[in-house]
């Protein structure tokens, strides 16, 4: 199961990615919230392959710190309304596996 969650997370990024390009064009501000949106999935795929718990946990307070940055940077920035849908979906995909993992932990 646990390596299920980075094969789904790989796919959905690549899929998300597609509609990046598609919603929300090419802006400064758009790319911006691209890289950040990359940087969160790939942290996450980091946290889900680590062995190491102490590493995990390190990593997981830092996703989250770049979660809440990356919330609060989309709530400042004009994009079209589709792309800011779409840039949220992605936040909330590496949210629920965060959560998802915090609850495996405390198993």
């Amino acid at each position: 199961m646990k390596r299920f969650i980075p094969v789904t997370a790989a796919c959905f990024a690549l899929a998300a990615t597609a509609a990046f390009a598609d919603h929300c064009g090419h802006s400064t501000q758009a790319e911006g919230m691209r890289a950040r949106v990359n940087t969160i999935n790939e942290q996450m795929d980091r946290i889900e392959w680590s062995q190491d718990r102490t590493q995990q946990r390190e990593l997981m307070d830092l996703h989250m710190k770049h979660m809440q940055e990356g919330m609060r940077e989309l709530r400042k920035r004009e994009m079209p309304a589709d792309c800011r849908i779409e840039l949220m979906s992605a936040m909330m995909e590496s949210m629920i596996r965060h959560q998802q993992l915090q609850q495996e932990d405390k198993k």
